[in-house]
């Protein structure tokens, strides 16, 4: 799949279509916002629902593709719509199920208080048809970070100071020059002066460490080890 290419497929659309317009809801469609950002639909209105709808949906068969993600998170930062889904489904899964699924997901965004405060989310629909939701801004952040693993080998020395550190769940966060985040916890320290100074550790404080790369495994931050204070000469 080419980058940045949005990969909504029209038979994915109109099924979805077709089922919400099917149990009384109203859909419209926008060219220009579908070109724009991605917007294949928006939902206007149930049948004897008299609450304000006004649900944007993208629908895509691409897992984790930034771009599209970054594309259509701008229908809910553009207030072009009040609330916005991006939806992953694959057509075998829309066909087995999955348009039933997709719809009820859609109505539980719309009406479920949970969601009420929300105007941004992502949808994946697996294949047994289980569902979740994820906040699209975690994922565009995950996405868009850069993959250590490529351009660091676990275990190459780095050089940073810890700027966090929780005492009572004994973990904390590095960073280094280049503003990046490192997770370590207190089982990857490896120097017992700095062992015994954590316990005392006071918000704000910051410990220059050194500290070597300990890959990412697909976390939030990528994991710093074998931690200690910078050895003086």
């Amino acid at each position: 799949m080419n980058k940045g290419q949005h990969t909504s497929q029209p038979s994915l659309v109109q099924a979805l279509i077709n089922h919400i317009e099917g149990a009384g809801g109203r859909v419209e469609r926008e060219e220009r916002f579908e070109k724009q950002y991605g917007l294949d639909f928006s939902i206007t209105r149930f049948e004897h629902v008299y609450a304000h709808v006004n649900l944007g949906v993208h629908i895509t068969q691409s897992l984790d593709n930034l771009d599209e993600m970054e594309t259509f998170a701008q229908v809910s930062k553009r207030g072009i719509v009040m609330k916005a889904l991006y939806i992953e489904i694959d057509q075998e899964t829309l066909d087995g199920g999955g348009l039933l699924v997709a719809m009820g997901a859609c109505l539980a965004f719309l009406f479920e208080r949970r969601h009420q405060h929300t105007k941004l989310m992502g949808l994946r629909i697996h294949e047994d048809c289980t569902y979740q939701f994820f906040a699209i801004d975690e994922a565009i952040d995950r996405l868009d970070r850069p993959d250590f693993d490529e351009e660091l080998q676990i275990g190459e020395d780095m050089e940073g100071r810890i700027i966090a550190y929780f005492t009572d769940k004994g973990f904390g966060f590095i960073q280094n020059d280049d503003e990046q985040k490192f997770f370590f916890h207190i089982a990857n320290i490896v120097d017992d002066e700095l062992r015994s100074k954590l316990p005392s550790y006071v918000p704000g404080e910051i410990i220059p460490v050194d500290f070597q790369y300990g890959g990412n495994d697909g976390k939030k931050y990528p994991k710093a080890i074998n931690v200690a204070l910078p050895f003086e000469d």
